[in-house]
């Protein structure tokens, strides 16, 4: 049966929220109220928030929205990174959705625009297989933060459009994104459950570009990334993940020269 969103007139199935955790007592608690606050019935989501090893009150406050939001914590014991965090949640949804679920992606420091997410969901079971939230889209902006930040981020993500050019897609590396299970368990199969390698947030990257190369259907919705909804400081160093992108693209391109030189 589907689950009717009724005031955003949308219908779509199951939906397990995979939300990455580190440190953030902050942020966690006003997102799962506001989750909480889109009105679904309690029994047609779950939230699945994963724990990397955090060492402040992220857990507890978790915890004790339990009663009113249908969440469940998985725990790493010290920290792990991003590659990892997503593998377990994945594979934590994945135990539990069916083929016809939607896995829904994002921060947890409430700069996902939970306002797009009825548009997403819509694409999803009707236009693709995967949704991305995309700052760099037509009508896409980011707000909040400063000229510098802005421009590192434009630059970076210029880099892996020129790497990596997927027809339709502008926004490579944001965590926001609405994909179908099925679609995402066969993916994870087709790489023989390699298909998370990186450990940092490179790995949005190469979830993105695994996915085209095997044919997934993707489109995006257009998001006002709102940085100054953060509280605390953002997780992410930005020249260090700009070092990883490239290293990620300099060994993409190996690997695929060597597969020329096979051929």
């Amino acid at each position: 049966m589907p689950v009717t969103l009724a005031k955003h007139h949308v219908e779509v199935n199951l939906i397990f929220f995979v939300i990455p955790a580190y440190n953030e007592q902050e942020n966690i608690g006003a997102l799962l109220e506001n989750i909480r606050a889109l009105g679904f019935e309690s029994g047609d989501y779950r939230v699945i928030v994963v724990d990397d090893g955090s060492r402040d009150r992220t857990v507890e406050i978790v915890q004790a929205v339990s009663s009113k939001v249908p969440v469940q914590v998985v725990s790493h014991p010290v920290n792990q990174g991003v590659g990892a965090v997503f593998r377990t949640g994945f594979d934590a949804a994945l135990k539990l959705a069916a083929p016809s679920d939607v896995i829904v992606t994002m921060e947890a420091d409430n700069t996902s625009d939970l306002a797009i997410l009825p548009e997403m969901l819509r694409k999803v079971s009707s236009e693709a297989d995967l949704v991305l939230a995309s700052c760099y889209a037509p009508g896409g902006r980011i707000e909040g933060t400063n000229v510098w930040r802005k421009v590192l981020s434009w630059g970076a993500n210029l880099l892996l459009v020129l790497a990596f050019p997927i027809q339709g897609v502008k926004t490579y590396s944001s965590f926001y994104r609405a994909y179908k299970a099925g679609m995402l368990a066969q993916a994870i199969q087709a790489y023989d459950g390699k298909m998370i390698e990186q450990p940092g947030f490179v790995c949005m990257v190469e979830v993105l570009v695994k996915m085209h190369r095997l044919g997934v259907k993707i489109t995006e919705v257009p998001m006002v990334l709102r940085i100054n909804m953060r509280k605390g400081a953002s997780k992410m160093k930005v020249s260090k993940t700009i070092r990883d992108y490239i290293g990620f693209i300099l060994t993409d391109l190996r690997q695929r020269g060597r597969q020329l030189d096979r051929k």
